[in-house]
């Protein structure tokens, strides 16, 4: 979740200029202003909430304040961390009413409360295709709903940009060693880097706070990539391997690309 005071900068930068699929369509509450983009493997969710009083003074939007896991079945998965040391809140329903009157749940999170802090949310998010509250006519599964978006995003081609995916998120930490403990019971990973999925690893770092520094994505070609930015204004710091994008572009955040691992073989 990328926490911003106005989310119509990134949306339109995602959307209009790298012709990106926005799976969730722009949507507007008492408590919030949100959308979704799909970036290949994952969703980015864009959210200017009403209030900012649940982060701390040192940590206001633009943030990328957390990230949500998949669980296979969620009470499975909280017993089991809870069993191997890691505290997680109960499981909480965001329920609504359905045409005839009854409760449906419309997706169950559950907060790692040893990952998370005050400026960084890390959280179980099991959806029910069966919720009333999505902006798609069909009832479909998590992994449904991404074979959808995915398809539209290979008819795009990746966008203006060629975009893949997403490869590898940058978070501080206060206690290095520590946080690198509870994340690899967390995700089972004994490789130099922490593999959150098949094609996505997170990259600890040492810090004052916990804090997600940065968003790295594949590209389908980085020489291409490099060249759309460059004649529009966006491309930030270049080097051989490795592009950014332009910080005034994107609220002051960090966001990279680099060379899809196929590609570069």
């Amino acid at each position: 979740m990328i926490r911003l005071l106005d989310i119509d900068p990134l949306l339109s930068l995602f959307a209009d200029v790298f012709g990106l699929p926005v799976s969730w369509p722009k949507q507007s509450s008492s408590f919030a202003t949100f959308a979704w983009v799909h970036v290949g493997n994952t969703e980015l969710e864009l959210w200017a909430s009403a209030s900012n009083s649940d982060l701390p003074k040192e940590s206001q939007p633009p943030l990328i304040h957390g990230f949500a896991l998949e669980p296979v079945d969620l009470e499975a998965s909280v017993a089991h961390l809870t069993q191997a040391g890691l505290q997680c809140k109960s499981p909480r329903p965001y329920q609504t009413k359905t045409a005839d009157g009854s409760l449906t749940t419309n997706f169950t999170n559950s907060v790692l409360l040893d990952l998370s802090s005050d400026s960084c949310c890390i959280f179980f998010c099991a959806w029910n295709p069966e919720g009333t509250i999505y902006p798609w006519k069909e009832r479909l599964t998590t992994a449904e709903r991404r074979a959808r978006d995915q398809l539209e995003m290979t008819k795009r081609g990746g966008g203006t940009i060629g975009l893949v995916g997403l490869s590898a998120i940058e978070m501080s930490t206060p206690n290095l060693s520590d946080a690198e403990k509870k994340w690899r019971l967390l995700t089972e990973s004994s490789g130099t880097g922490i593999e959150l999925t098949a094609d996505m690893v997170l990259r600890l770092t040492q810090g004052n706070r916990q804090v997600i520094q940065s968003l790295t994505f594949e590209v389908r070609s980085l020489e291409s990539a490099r060249d759309f930015l460059l004649a529009n204004g966006l491309l930030g710091a270049s080097s051989e391997h490795e592009i950014s994008l332009e910080s005034t572009a994107i609220c002051g955040l960090r966001m990279k690309f680099r060379q899809a691992r196929e590609a570069a073989q």
